[in-house]
């Protein structure tokens, strides 16, 4: 898991109130302002979870390679077992788009799939405020003023050295690594972060790009790939001591 440093520093302990949230594998921190938070906003959190965790393993029981698959898969038909016509949940059919866009398996968005509709629940529920939800280092943020997002790459000596300034508005932010973390890569990237308008497509686009960088010498083709994605308005590619970033956010060094 990677070490959330989104809220770390005075500053983002002042923007907000954490809390944490843990259903099965899911180990969630969300954040809101501290003169919206509620108690009972843990529990919307644990009932988003439950929600989510029942339509994943619904849905695997139809097919089996949902969990496991590296590479797309598309929406299977009922199969006998199930009634006919039962609808395929959206949050289902968004995974598939991802991995279809990005040429991942589905699961490589499920992590920011699942940051984005506990984020999306907390406002339907308590209305329109600041929120941020981090699953095991990505991010849904729905900001009203401008944020600071360092980039954590484990061991890296850049690690924690910079940020983007992400504008306001509603983002994913999710970081693939090939050296930490638990999750699968076929690359070496020490971290691939990526700033998208959607949670989980950020998510399976920084497992894309982290597949692709198997070393230093990789960084400049990735990164002329990473400008040609319309759906990345941020990315940041640190392997070993080197660093390349493309988009249009801002970048600033960690004074």
């Amino acid at each position: 898991m990677y070490e959330p440093r989104l809220y770390r520093g005075d500053m983002n302990q002042e923007r907000f109130r954490f809390f944490r949230s843990v259903h099965h594998e899911s180990d969630l921190l969300t954040g809101v302002p501290h003169r919206h938070y509620d108690p009972g906003m843990g529990r919307v959190v644990i009932s988003e979870l439950t929600r989510l965790r029942k339509i994943l393993l619904d849905y695997t029981e139809r097919d089996t390679w949902f969990l496991s698959s590296l590479d797309p898969l598309d929406i299977l038909e009922p199969s006998p077992g199930f009634a006919p016509g039962l609808p395929v949940a959206g949050e289902i059919k968004t995974m598939i788009a991802c991995g279809h866009l990005t040429g991942t398996g589905p699961m490589a968005a499920v992590a920011g799939l699942f940051a984005q509709r506990v984020g999306e629940r907390i406002l339907d529920t308590y209305g329109e405020m600041e929120v941020v939800v981090e699953n095991g280092g990505d991010l849904y943020l729905h900001n009203r003023t401008d944020l600071f997002c360092v980039i954590h790459a484990g061991e890296s000596a850049l690690s924690d050295q910079m940020g983007f300034v992400v504008p306001p508005g509603e983002w994913g932010i999710c970081t693939s690594s090939g050296t930490m973390g638990h999750s699968f890569s076929r690359g070496r990237a020490d971290a691939v972060t990526v700033i998208s308008s959607s949670a989980p497509l950020a998510d399976s686009w920084a497992t894309a790009i982290a597949n692709r960088v198997s070393g230093e010498n990789d960084l400049e083709q990735v990164l002329e790939e990473v400008a040609g994605i319309p759906d990345i308005v941020g990315c940041a590619v640190i392997v070993a001591n080197r660093i390349g970033i493309r988009g249009d956010l801002e970048v600033k060094p960690l004074s």
